[in-house]
Protein backbone atom coordinates (compact mmCIF):
# COMPACT_ATOMS: atom_id res chain seq x y z
CA UNK A 1 0.00 0.00 0.00
CA UNK A 2 1.51 3.64 -0.39
CA UNK A 3 0.30 7.20 -0.05
CA UNK A 4 1.56 10.38 -1.93
CA UNK A 5 1.45 13.67 -0.12
CA UNK A 6 3.04 16.69 0.09
CA UNK A 7 6.46 17.10 1.97
CA UNK A 8 8.96 19.78 2.74
CA UNK A 9 11.76 20.19 0.68
CA UNK A 10 13.59 18.40 3.79
CA UNK A 11 11.86 14.96 3.71
CA UNK A 12 12.56 14.41 0.55
CA UNK A 13 15.94 15.65 0.21
CA UNK A 14 18.02 12.16 1.56
CA UNK A 15 16.42 10.61 -1.73
CA UNK A 16 17.41 13.33 -3.85
CA UNK A 17 21.13 12.46 -2.54
CA UNK A 18 20.97 8.82 -2.48
CA UNK A 19 19.37 8.28 -6.12
CA UNK A 20 20.69 11.46 -8.16
CA UNK A 21 23.70 12.72 -6.36
CA UNK A 22 25.32 10.01 -4.48
CA UNK A 23 28.94 10.71 -4.46
CA UNK A 24 28.24 14.52 -4.14
CA UNK A 25 28.19 16.96 -1.28
CA UNK A 26 24.25 16.38 0.46
CA UNK A 27 24.32 20.31 0.08
CA UNK A 28 24.33 19.45 -3.98
CA UNK A 29 20.25 18.21 -3.15
CA UNK A 30 19.05 21.63 -1.86
CA UNK A 31 17.58 23.89 -5.10
CA UNK A 32 17.18 27.54 -4.93
CA UNK A 33 13.63 27.41 -5.27
CA UNK A 34 12.58 24.84 -2.52
CA UNK A 35 11.52 26.83 0.14
CA UNK A 36 9.28 29.28 -2.21
CA UNK A 37 5.57 29.33 -1.71
CA UNK A 38 4.37 28.04 -4.77
CA UNK A 39 7.19 25.07 -4.62
CA UNK A 40 5.47 21.91 -4.14
CA UNK A 41 7.10 18.99 -3.25
CA UNK A 42 5.69 15.65 -3.54
CA UNK A 43 6.24 12.10 -2.06
CA UNK A 44 5.28 8.68 -2.49
CA UNK A 45 5.21 6.80 0.84
CA UNK A 46 4.89 2.90 1.08
CA UNK A 47 4.70 2.62 4.99
CA UNK A 48 6.62 5.42 6.36
CA UNK A 49 9.31 5.43 4.11
CA UNK A 50 9.66 7.92 1.04
CA UNK A 51 10.77 5.49 -2.30
CA UNK A 52 9.49 8.34 -4.31
CA UNK A 53 10.04 12.32 -4.94
CA UNK A 54 9.60 14.98 -7.18
CA UNK A 55 9.35 19.14 -6.76
CA UNK A 56 7.43 21.31 -9.51
CA UNK A 57 7.87 25.16 -9.09
CA UNK A 58 6.62 28.30 -11.64
CA UNK A 59 9.36 28.71 -14.32
CA UNK A 60 9.05 30.30 -17.53
CA UNK A 61 9.33 27.76 -20.51
CA UNK A 62 10.15 29.82 -24.12
CA UNK A 63 10.46 26.25 -26.39
CA UNK A 64 7.01 25.81 -26.59
CA UNK A 65 3.45 28.17 -26.55
CA UNK A 66 2.54 28.19 -22.65
CA UNK A 67 0.94 30.75 -20.08
CA UNK A 68 2.35 29.31 -17.03
CA UNK A 69 4.91 27.23 -16.85
CA UNK A 70 6.43 24.66 -14.13
CA UNK A 71 9.46 23.16 -13.69
CA UNK A 72 9.78 19.50 -12.50
CA UNK A 73 12.95 19.07 -10.78
CA UNK A 74 14.44 16.04 -8.57
CA UNK A 75 12.40 13.45 -9.67
CA UNK A 76 13.87 9.82 -8.18
CA UNK A 77 12.78 6.54 -7.22
CA UNK A 78 14.86 4.37 -4.78
CA UNK A 79 16.41 1.95 -6.56
CA UNK A 80 14.09 -1.40 -4.82
CA UNK A 81 11.38 0.49 -5.59
CA UNK A 82 11.78 1.37 -9.27
CA UNK A 83 9.68 -0.33 -12.13
CA UNK A 84 6.49 -0.28 -9.71
CA UNK A 85 4.82 2.72 -11.33
CA UNK A 86 5.20 5.01 -8.08
CA UNK A 87 6.67 7.23 -10.92
CA UNK A 88 3.52 7.29 -13.33
CA UNK A 89 1.80 7.59 -9.91
CA UNK A 90 3.39 10.39 -8.45
CA UNK A 91 3.51 12.35 -11.96
CA UNK A 92 -0.53 12.04 -11.95
CA UNK A 93 -1.27 13.18 -8.82
CA UNK A 94 1.06 16.38 -9.76
CA UNK A 95 -0.69 17.35 -12.88
CA UNK A 96 -3.77 17.06 -11.13
CA UNK A 97 -2.72 19.59 -8.34
CA UNK A 98 -0.97 21.88 -10.80
CA UNK A 99 -4.15 22.10 -13.34
CA UNK A 100 -5.60 23.67 -9.74
CA UNK A 101 -2.56 26.27 -10.21
CA UNK A 102 -3.45 27.30 -13.96
CA UNK A 103 -0.52 25.14 -15.16
CA UNK A 104 -0.16 24.68 -19.27
CA UNK A 105 2.65 23.08 -19.25
CA UNK A 106 5.16 21.33 -17.33
CA UNK A 107 9.30 20.68 -18.40
CA UNK A 108 12.29 19.28 -17.08
CA UNK A 109 15.74 18.66 -18.14
CA UNK A 110 15.61 14.77 -18.36
CA UNK A 111 18.36 12.96 -17.67
CA UNK A 112 19.16 9.91 -20.90
CA UNK A 113 17.74 6.99 -18.81
CA UNK A 114 14.83 8.26 -17.86
CA UNK A 115 13.58 9.99 -21.48
CA UNK A 116 11.67 6.35 -21.83
CA UNK A 117 9.77 6.84 -18.71
CA UNK A 118 9.30 10.69 -19.40
CA UNK A 119 7.90 9.91 -23.20
CA UNK A 120 5.83 7.26 -21.74
CA UNK A 121 3.75 10.19 -19.86
CA UNK A 122 3.33 12.44 -23.10
CA UNK A 123 6.41 14.35 -22.62
CA UNK A 124 8.42 15.54 -25.78
CA UNK A 125 11.99 16.41 -26.29
CA UNK A 126 12.65 19.49 -27.96
CA UNK A 127 16.52 20.64 -28.63
CA UNK A 128 19.68 19.15 -28.46
CA UNK A 129 20.84 16.87 -25.91
CA UNK A 130 23.86 18.64 -23.78
CA UNK A 131 25.78 17.84 -20.12
CA UNK A 132 25.06 19.37 -17.07
CA UNK A 133 28.48 18.97 -15.20
CA UNK A 134 29.23 16.11 -12.80
CA UNK A 135 25.95 14.28 -14.01
CA UNK A 136 25.81 13.67 -17.60
CA UNK A 137 23.88 13.89 -20.66
CA UNK A 138 19.99 15.58 -20.83
CA UNK A 139 16.87 16.55 -23.14
CA UNK A 140 14.86 19.47 -22.54
CA UNK A 141 11.33 17.54 -22.74
CA UNK A 142 7.84 19.38 -21.63
CA UNK A 143 4.42 17.93 -21.49
CA UNK A 144 1.29 20.56 -22.33
CA UNK A 145 -1.13 20.32 -19.92
CA UNK A 146 -5.13 20.26 -20.56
Amino acid sequence: MYRIEKVSSEKIRPLRHKALRQGKPYSTTGYLRDLEPDTLHLAVLVKKEIVTCATFYPEEFKKAENINAYRLRGMATSKKHRRKGYGKKIMKEAIDLLKQKKCDLLWCNARLVALDFYKSLGFITTGRMFEIKDIGPHYVMYKKIQ
